[in-house]
């Protein structure tokens, strides 16, 4: 399975830097592969791993429900009857639902343009590794701190890591430590700190887990902020993995760091989530020495091991299933699906399997062969045509305007508010052909109004665009996606179409059999037939990678 002996300067090619790529990212975009590729693999895995050098000015979210404290929301709620308590609460549960929704798509578009590839990735590891749920954890303002905890500390100092993440009001919410005092300490966090976040099973008793839980007790929030409450706090004599003190939250974790088992736990996690299942004992002992002699930094761990032989092993290459979130950003960069809104990039994830902001408990996702079943097979096989048809109402909506451009024709703002937070964040429509329907509408009786807004919202594109040509309004052009994977191709054979179409998309080579199914997606059995881009009609641009992206080989990363 190979060392962690850097990788042979001589073997570093496009294939290598795709697979750098697949592991350290998403697979995208391809053009970096190439850039990468033309780099020494010391060059290309410092441009992953030292990723803050690039600029991203990506915006922040502005749909964050700012927190209350618990006094603020108990001030709210003095002098209301309970039948406004129940109304105020559920217009709070209403507006955090909403905003966790936005929260999950704008991740999601972070995860599609991000030129720093390996900070996502990370916050994606933690995320499965620190796991949280948006289903208890109802606040979008703390779900949104802790994801950033991940994004700025991902690639840091370990230890810092689990200090921030255990005093962050999304964990300390989730595994009850807020409620956590001398009088009635809560084992959940020490219990799942030393079996899942830091040493593993078998490496503690149960007496260590109720003397770690003494030492955490008063690490708290008021739901704003988190605060240490002493008046909580249990400042007495504790014992636990062989060491006596009266420990506190902090001097706790510096016993943690101080257990060999922590170090190898950790490289372990690293190794399967960015190489292999199959665990190797050799690289996985040289990444826990490193990370022990680098005092727990992430960075020198993560760089041998994308440098190592191991890493780009044979047994390690393309033998990884694509978790449902690679598989969408993936998809909808290798089929230039640009407008697919971020609440159906969400969801597609979550019918996958991993709805993100809300892991099935708190071990997180079991990963790789877990992805698959016969479920989700057939999911994954329909994906690739459910987003086209997302992207394309994207597009439509985002260059007629759909329901918001009618709306902003005079039926109202409260309506218009709603819509926004419904759909947020949402695509802005075409300002020209926004501005003619709200002329040309303006001029029809109120029943018109209404019937034409019931077809721009809920009516197919053929519909929407006969609107429009009723209107005498001056429709978009099609929209078809499909166009930019073959813009760049330049071949001259329905041959030459399959094996360039497959080399852009597939990690391994296509075998013969396969080719010739391909084939037959262009109308043809002969590879000789002459064919250029200008002669792919969208029927055989749509057949060919729906059989591509449904292969098994496009499964696998």
């Amino acid at each position: 399975m190979g060392s962690l002996k850097p990788i042979d300067p001589n073997l570093w090619n496009l294939s290598a830097a795709r697979h750098l790529l697949n592991r350290a990212g998403f697979g995208v975009p391809h053009e970096l592969a190439q850039q990468l590729a033309g780099m020494s693999p010391e060059a290309a895995v410092d441009y992953m791993v030292h990723y803050e050098t690039v600029p991203f000015p990506f915006p922040e979210p502005d749909f964050l429900v700012t927190a209350l404290t618990y006094k603020e929301r108990n001030q709210q709620r003095k002098g209301l009857n309970e039948e406004e308590r129940r109304e105020l609460n559920q217009k709070w549960q209403r507006e955090e639902r909403q905003a966790v929704q936005a929260l999950r798509g704008w991740w999601l578009q972070r995860m599609r343009t991000t030129p720093r590839p390996l900070e996502e990735k990370m916050v994606l590891f933690w995320h499965g590794h620190f796991a949280t749920s948006a289903q208890k954890v109802k606040s979008s303002e703390h779900n949104f701190e802790l994801n950033e905890v991940f994004r700025t500390g991902g690639t840091g100092n370990f230890k810092s890591l689990v200090t921030e993440v255990g005093q962050s009001r999304a964990m300390l919410r989730y595994l009850d430590n807020d409620r956590s005092t001398k009088k009635k300490p809560n084992e959940n966090w020490a219990r799942e700190l030393m079996e899942l976040f830091t040493l593993g099973q078998g490496q503690y008793t149960e007496d260590d887990i109720k003397q770690l839980a003494r030492a955490f007790t008063g690490w708290s929030t008021d739901g704003r902020e988190f605060h240490f409450n002493l008046a909580n706090h249990d400042t007495g004599e504790k014992t636990f993995l062989g060491k006596t003190g009266t420990f506190d939250g902090w001097e706790a974790i510096d016993v943690l760091f101080e257990q060999p088992a922590l170090s190898t736990f950790i490289c372990t996690k690293l190794w399967r989530f960015f190489a292999s299942e199959a665990v190797n004992p050799e690289a996985v002992a040289g990444l826990a020495q490193t990370f022990r002699d680098r005092n727990f930094e992430l960075k020198p761990v993560l760089r041998q091991l994308f440098l190592s032989e191991a890493f780009y092993d044979d047994s390690v290459r393309a033998t990884q299933i694509k978790s449902p979130t690679q598989l969408v950003v993936k998809l909808t960069h290798d089929l230039h699906l640009d407008t697919v809104p971020p609440n159906n990039l969400a969801q597609a994830t979550a019918s996958l399997g991993q709805n993100i902001l809300h892991p099935p408990n708190v071990k997180g996702w079991d990963g790789n062969q877990a992805w698959i079943n016969a479920n989700t097979l057939l999911l994954r096989y329909n994906l690739p045509t459910q987003l086209v048809q997302a992207s394309q109402r994207g597009h439509n909506q985002m260059m007629v305007g759909g329901g918001d451009a009618m709306m902003m024709a005079g039926q109202g703002d409260t309506m218009m508010a709603d819509q926004k937070m419904a759909a947020k964040p949402a695509a802005r429509p075409d300002t020209a052909v926004r501005d003619q329907v709200r002329a040309k509408m303006k001029t029809l009786s109120k029943e018109e109004r209404q019937a034409k807004m019931k077809i721009f919202r809920n009516g197919n594109p053929a519909q929407k665009r006969a609107l429009l040509k009723e209107l005498g309004v001056e429709a978009p052009p099609e929209h078809n996606p499909l166009e930019g994977v073959f813009a760049t191709l330049n071949f001259a054979t329905a041959g030459e179409c399959v094996t360039m179409t497959a080399q852009t998309l597939l990690d391994v080579p296509i075998a013969e059999d396969q080719k010739k199914t391909l084939l037959t997606a262009l109308g043809t059995t002969d590879a000789n037939t002459p064919l250029t881009p200008k002669d792919l009609n969208t029927a055989r641009q749509q057949q060919l990678l729906h059989l591509l992206t449904s292969m098994a080989e496009y499964q696998l990363c």
